[in-house]
């Protein structure tokens, strides 16, 4: 196995900056950057479309589908891809029937913005939407969901990684409860995916979303949604286009005829750059392995706990390491905004959430990096 220091040439920001926010933007690596290259050039010297989508693109798809379903334990099959996880879990909605008296969505006050969106605009269609609470604003228990969960809940939307806090929750057992009570699960795993192993199948769940934005190094603009092949047959969303055809290149406009995979959840034109960059990021995380990094980030996150102990600063994110992601949240008070920009002055890169900074190291990141951030932290207070 390639050791991890050995990876960091792959990211040229690491030799200047402390790289601490791929919870945030994975960074770029040289591998996305040839790729891309690729695509450019093929656009460039093709020039006709149809050699260019055929002998390129597509395949190029395909294969960024094959890299993620062997990292998830999909079939590319149960695979559709989008623009963002607002996107996909609007799709899987529109395929819910809202109408009767299983018209509840259960999701948690500590999910990640979006999916609370995405919930709330369908109270129109009569849906009604739950916001589990949290009593330590750190995570919320399974029991909150076996209770809020009955024959009344349609959906049940679950961030396995909180964004907040980085506490991991417990998705397989939370499907159990939904499935035993007949409702559906979708997991956004924007925070956990490629970091976290995962087994789809295992898991229990119904839907699947995440964006290789982040951890998975890919960058903005192409998100994975797995729907369960069982299900795929009663699937009809509301959010089609001429690429959810079974034959997309027919141009039938007055026929709807979905594909019979999930590629019925894809819309239109897909995003063909990102395809190429995500390809590098993906390939980077497949070669590592989610196992392996999920052990190494358990060090650099303990590490960094260890130090804001030591200068004294609260965390906000679980100690034990079974039950947190790859984010450390430190209290550094109200001014936390610009601590961080006054960080990134000094080249080191976090983000920030209420009066706390959000640390992210990936497995590229050295105890090197977090000396640098502690000691930048050191000057600033």
């Amino acid at each position: 196995m390639k050791p991890f220091e050995e990876y960091r040439d792959e990211f040229p920001v690491v030799a200047r900056k402390a790289y601490l926010i791929s919870a945030s933007l994975g960074p770029v690596s040289t591998r996305a950057k040839r790729y891309l290259a690729e695509y450019v050039r093929a656009w460039e010297e093709m020039g006709a479309p149809e050699p260019v989508w055929f002998e390129r693109i597509f395949p190029r798809i395909r294969e960024v589908k094959r890299i993620f379903a062997g990292l998830v334990g999909a079939d590319p099959a149960e695979l559709a891809i989008t623009t963002n996880v607002t996107m996909a879990l609007a799709s899987v909605l529109s395929c819910l029937d809202l109408d009767g008296e299983r018209n509840r969505i259960v999701l948690t006050e500590l999910d990640f913005p979006t999916d609370g969106h995405v919930a709330l605009a369908h109270r129109r269609r009569g849906a009604e939407v739950v916001f589990l609470p949290s009593e330590d604003g750190l995570t919320v228990p399974v029991e909150s969901f076996a209770e809020a969960i009955d024959e009344r809940t349609a959906l049940v939307i679950i961030n396995r990684v909180l964004y907040r806090s980085s506490a991991l929750l417990d998705v397989k057992e939370i499907c159990r409860i939904a499935r035993e009570a007949g409702a559906w699960t979708a997991i956004d795993d924007f925070h956990g995916a490629g970091i976290i192993p995962i087994d789809v199948h295992d898991v229990g769940c119904d839907f699947y979303t995440t964006g290789v934005l982040k951890w998975l190094l890919g960058g903005p603009g192409l998100t994975f949604l797995f729907a369960r092949s069982d299900l795929l047959p009663s699937l009809e969303p509301a959010i089609a286009g001429w690429w959810s055809q079974r034959e997309p290149f027919a141009f039938k406009t007055q026929e709807l005829d979905f594909h019979p995979t999930a590629r019925r959840f894809e819309t239109g034109t897909h995003p063909a750059p990102t395809a190429f960059v995500a390809h590098g990021g993906l390939e980077i995380i497949s070669e590592v392995g989610p196992e392996r990094i999920r052990e190494r980030i358990g060090e650099l996150t303990q590490s960094l706990m260890t130090r804001a102990d030591a200068a004294g600063l609260p965390v906000r994110t679980p100690r034990d390491p079974v039950a947190r992601g790859g984010v450390v949240n430190i209290g550094v008070g109200p001014e936390a905004g610009k601590i961080a920009e006054a960080l990134y002055a000094r080249d080191v890169c976090v983000d920030h959430r209420g009066d706390g900074i959000r640390v992210s190291p990936h497995f590229f990141n050295t105890e090197a990096d977090l000396d640098r951030l502690f000691d930048a932290l050191s000057d600033l207070r």
